[in-house]
């Protein structure tokens, strides 16, 4: 038979301690509270840093689209000009074709 003893988790307690001493939390806690207040540093500083490149990609993207506009209506404006001429070439050889055709019909 065996011999009444405590279980044998009960010897590990008592035997070895498993809370660390009062010294060792206080440096633990600080030591992480150090190593997340500089993640979160540089996290700020990450933030601000993608911030400053989106901001000058946009300011570059912004001027990229005002030449394109630039340039978009300088050409629309050159097609314009093109198709007022050739409206008033149509119109005149119209014009004229029905001032011919008008003459005619009063000589017949």
């Amino acid at each position: 038979m065996a011999p009444n003893r405590p279980p044998s988790n009960n010897l590990i307690n008592d035997q070895v301690s498993l809370n660390p001493s009062e010294k060792e939390v206080p440096a633990a806690l600080s030591m992480m509270v150090d190593s997340m207040t500089s993640m979160i540093q540089r996290a700020k500083q990450d933030v601000e840093l993608v911030d400053q490149r989106a901001r000058k990609d946009v300011e570059l993207v912004d001027q990229r689209a005002r030449k394109d506009v630039e340039l978009v209506d300088q050409r629309a404006r050159k097609d314009l000009a093109r198709l007022d001429q050739r409206a008033r070439k149509d119109l005149a050889r119209l014009d004229q074709r029905a001032r011919a055709d008008h003459k005619r019909l009063r000589s017949d």
